[in-house]
């Protein structure tokens, strides 16, 4: 039975769904085993409780103020 940890930052509850069902169908696929035994768990991470090279990710978006947006990828923040 596969059970699959999702760790991203709150406020994405509107793909959940559709993660689980691409995130199921990929592992029933390349590990042969039957959708109903897989397991997607979300964990919803503030951005007070991450921390990235030394700093708590909150603060790094206020530093940055102008990217605001989390759902960007993080390779575009200049760190």
């Amino acid at each position: 039975m596969p059970v699959v940890n999702i760790q991203m930052f709150e406020g994405r509850d509107h793909a959940k769904q559709a993660i689980a069902k691409e995130v199921t169908a990929s592992i029933a696929k390349h590990a042969d085993v039957d959708p109903q035994y897989v397991y997607v768990i979300f964990n919803d991470v503030k951005t007070e409780d991450w921390a990235i090279s030394g700093e708590i990710f909150a603060e790094t978006l206020k530093n940055h103020h102008r990217y605001t947006d989390i759902n960007k990828p993080l390779m575009e923040l200049e760190l």
